[in-house]
This record gives C-alpha cells, structure tokens and sequence, in this order.
C-alpha cells in the first residue's frame, strides 16, 4: 500500500475525520465538489478558505473563519481530500469513461516518469481508491487525466515529449562540452549554448556536464553553503560586501544574495512563540496594535541591570516613583503585550513564507518585527522585576539584603526565570500582568524562603554584587540585536558631543535604542530623504565607526 499523502492546512486535515459518519451519497457529493474546486484554483492566487470548504461540506466551517490559504497548497491539499474521501466509497475502475488504472500503469501508457504522475498530483491530477478484484488500489481514471491535460496543454506536451540522452547524443555533447570549456567558457554558460544548439533544456545539458566533466552538485552545494556562512558573518562584523566579493572570487550581488539566503535560513531556525489574542483578526489590526502610543514609546523604567545591590535600589526607587500609576501602567502592560505577541505571530508567518533566495526586504522587516518585539519583552520584563523585587521585600523582613549571598543570588535568578516565564505567556485578555508576576513571585519565594528568619542577623555583603537578571531576553536575539553588548556605550555617545555621536543616533533609530522604535532601512531611507542603498551603505559605515569608538575608549 502507497505512503499516505500529508496535508499541509490543518483545517482541511480535520475534515475526514469530521465527515466520517456521512452517507456514501453525502460523501460522493462532497468528493465531486472538492474536484469541482480544484480546477478551478489558481496557484497563484489566495483563497478564503471558508468560503472554499463551504463549496465542499455545504456548511460554515467556524475553525476556517478569516483564514486566507495560498492557491498552491490549497489545491494539493483537496487532491489528498479527494483520495482520503473515495476510501469509503468502493469506486469501480469503470465507472467513469475510459476506465482507471495505477499510477505506473498509467505512467507506460502515456510515456512519462512514475514520478511526473506525482508531480501532477500535487498540481490538481486526482487519484482516487478503486476496488480491483477485490482489493483496494489506488488508481487514476484517464477521464481525470484528460481533464488535467486540458487544463494544463504545455505542462502535459512538455513530459510527453521528453526523452533521454542516447548513447550518440551523449558522447557528441560531451565532446562539444570539452572543447567550449578548454575555450574559457564556464561549465554554466557552455551547457546554455550547447542546449540551444541542440534544442535539449538548459538544465538536462548542465546537469549531463556536472556529471560527466565537472564538480558534483553536492560539493557545489557545500562550496555554497561554506560562502554563505563565510559571506554572512563577514557582513554582520560590517565588512564590505566587495571586500567580502574579493575574498571570495565572487561578484558582489551573488555575495549579498548570499548573505540574504543565510540570514533566512538562520530566521527559519528561531521559534519565535505567542499568544493568540482575538483582536488579531479584526480589521486593520495591522495598522493598530503594533502602533498603540503604549507600543511606540519604548523609554526603559531605569532599572540597574548587572548589580545586585544597585538593582534592588534602583527597584525601590521606581516603585516610589509610580506608586499611583496602577491603572495606566496596567493598560501599558496590555498594550505591550498585544503588540509583542501580534509582532511575534507576523514574524513567524513571514518567516514560514520565505522562500530559498528571499527578498533582503522582506527580510529586514521580519527581523525589524522581531526587533520590536524584543525591546517590548525587555520592557515587560524590567516592569515585571520591578514587581517582583517588591514581593521580594515584602516577603523578607528587612529586605533581601539580609539574606547570606548565595541565597541572594538564587532568589534574584529565580525571580527573573518567573518573571521571564510570565512575560512568555502572558495573555492580556485573562489577567492582569502586574497579578500574574506578583503571584509567580511568591511561589518562586515560598520554594527558596520556606520560613522567615527574623532573629536572623543581617548578612554582611561587598559594595558589589556582580549579576545579570538577564542574559539574554530571547533565545533568538543574537540573529535581531547585534550591537546588544553595546547599549550602554550607544546610550551614552549619543548624549555627548564626539565624532561618533551621529552615528550612534542613527543605530539607536535602527536598532531600536534609547526608547526609540526600530525601524527597517526603508524607513530610514524614507526619514533622511535617501536612497535604500545609501542608506544601507550609510549605516555600515555607522556600525564601523561606533564599534571603532568603542575600541578606542576600551
């Protein structure tokens, strides 16, 4: 029995499963309504897909409800319904005119691969289960097939007329192969003449030279993959591409299509993860959540992050500070949240859509988003020690100064692991952000502290106590915030008058520091009335002298 097919949208998964006690007449009506449908899908458009599935089931379905699929994968996904849908029928082979037979049998008739037929099939080629001498089969009726030689006149005269290299034909191309390459020609441009020359496809005649006088397409691939991440790391230290190009052999355009395949590969790596809100679907919710005054105004509370005893007195000052903003930072909190989870879920689904070679600027807004939504977690996550570090005092009597310095730095780690937790799965529709810290805090303290020592003596500390709350605000961040190591140095050139302070004012608007919103280079090229490519060069050359500054005062 064949490997069963996969979907790919979850919603057309379930329906099997959904239908499974309908009638055979129900189940007939549907089969032939998901074919209906499938001819008439446009790869390249999108559909609703409730609107789609109710041609299908006759019903709104509401888990389908907003849901906007790609016609491609629409498509391949009703071939596998149809297939799971005639299991329950006991089709005959003869039931409809010219008869059914396998995909291989099939594949002989026609002349064509086994592999072509699958193909087909994820392009619109229905099969279907077939009773054949008393056993299920898997078969494709020739009234489909001609159906989709209809719809699809080059596709199908193209397989058909296809044949492969005969003895002769090889041996003369290879011939013609050698002797352009001994003239200078690349292997590339010589397999190009000679498929024109021949009438043969490009790739028949390049792959037939790989093969036979050049490198495998294996080391080919490993050769590019070492230059993309050779290319890439260069690029993130702010080398020139053309500098990047000469080291390389490379042209310049290849080495920054390069460096944008790898940096995709690399997003596709990071699981950015939220919190499905309903106001996601609403319209213009685009246009709305992420642009909340609460999301644009990005200015930090002040806390001291690196020091354990500047921390808790920087805490308490920020407490006494908003002791009567309880209301509005609530709502900032909310506000926050929602646009970090929405940023989060557009990112996510950008990533996913990404294709092998992606657009560098379809690129530089996921990591904008991404960017985005880290300076808002770091900003829920200062929010949310702050309160933390209020229970803390609460709970220990005199403050958790008084604790032995070992068990000061546990419950400072394992406030920010609870806090941390929080802001991941905070959904401002259920809580209240400042209730649900509060709450994780206590359990944190009521593991570590199971009893108060009152009569205990206070703990005698150093001036100093070195730690950091937060490493890192997401696994992901090293791929989106390049220059983190160097907030405090950025913060502080900006303010003060030096050779680099322009530059670090423009990677505070890139990057998104000194409570500024990152912004993607288009906008900054828009903002400075420049081109992208200025601006893109620009701003290597910021990065370039801000990290030379902050050698130099090193």
């Amino acid at each position: 029995m064949p490997r069963r097919a996969t979907y790919t949208l979850s919603t057309v998964r379930a329906l099997p499963a959904q239908t499974v006690y309908a009638s055979a007449e129900a189940t007939q009506r549907q089969m032939l309504a998901a074919e209906a449908v499938i001819a008439s899908i446009d790869p390249t458009q999108r559909y609703a897909l409730s609107d789609e599935l109710r041609r299908i089931v006759g019903t709104q379905l509401q888990s389908a409800q907003g849901e906007l699929v790609c016609g491609r994968e629409l498509r391949a996904d009703l071939v596998t319904l149809v297939l799971d849908l005639s299991e329950r029928l006991s089709l005959q082979a003869n039931d409809r005119p010219g008869g059914a037979c396998t995909p291989e049998e099939l594949a002989r008739e026609i002349g064509v691969a086994s592999k072509t037929l699958q193909r087909w099939r994820r392009a619109g080629l229905c099969a279907h289960w077939v009773v054949e001498s008393g056993k299920l089969r898997v078969a494709i009726y020739r009234e489909s097939l001609a159906s989709f030689a209809t719809q699809h006149p080059m596709e199908f005269d193209r397989a058909r007329s296809f044949r492969r290299f005969d003895a002769s034909e090889r041996a003369r191309l290879l011939v013609e192969g050698r002797a352009l390459l001994e003239s200078g020609r690349t292997l590339n441009l010589a397999a190009k003449e000679i498929a024109a020359r021949c009438g043969r496809s490009h790739e028949g005649v390049r792959l037939l030279f790989l093969r036979e006088l050049g490198v495998s397409p294996s080391a080919r691939r490993c050769g590019s993959e070492r230059a993309a991440r050779f290319a890439e790391r260069a690029w993130r230290l702010g080398i020139d591409p053309a500098r990047i190009a000469s080291r390389l052999g490379k042209s310049e355009s290849l080495v920054r299509a390069l460096v944008d395949r790898r940096r995709g590969e690399l997003l596709r790596g990071a699981q950015p993860a939220w919190v499905e809100l309903a106001t996601f679907e609403l319209p213009e919710a685009d246009q709305t959540i992420p642009f909340a005054p609460a999301a644009r105004k990005l200015q930090p509370l002040g806390l001291i992050d690196g020091d354990v005893v500047e921390l808790l007195s920087s805490a308490r000052d920020i407490r006494r500070l908003f002791a009567r903003d309880g209301r509005a930072a609530a709502e900032r909190d909310e506000t926050r949240a929602a646009a970090m989870h929405y940023l989060l879920r557009r990112a996510s689904r950008a990533i996913d859509a990404l294709g092998r070679w992606p657009e560098r600027a379809r690129i530089d807004q996921i990591e904008t988003d991404l960017r985005t939504a880290l300076r808002l977690r770091g900003l829920l996550l200062e929010r949310g020690m702050v309160i933390a570090l209020g229970r803390a005092d609460q709970t220990c009597e005199g403050g958790p100064e008084r604790l032995p310095l070992d068990e000061l730095r546990a419950v400072v780690r394992a406030l920010a692991n609870a806090v941390s937790d929080v802001v991941s799965a905070f959904d401002p529709a259920r809580q209240r952000f400042d209730r649900a810290v509060s709450l994780a805090a206590d359990y944190a303290l009521a593991k570590l502290l199971t009893t108060r020592r009152t009569t205990r003596a206070a703990a005698r500390h150093p001036q100093r106590i070195p730690l950091r709350a937060f490493e890192s605000l997401a696994q992901w961040q090293p791929l989106v915030d390049p220059f983190a190591h160097l907030v405090s140095f950025i913060n502080e050139t900006t303010t003060t008058r030096s050779a680099a302070q322009a530059d670090a004012r423009l990677l505070a608007r890139r990057f998104g520091f000194c409570g500024q919103v990152p912004r993607t280079i288009e906008t900054l090229a828009t903002e400075e009335r420049t081109t992208v490519a200025l601006m893109t060069r620009r701003l290597r050359e910021a990065e370039r002298a801000v990290r030379a500054a902050y050698l130099a005062q090193a």
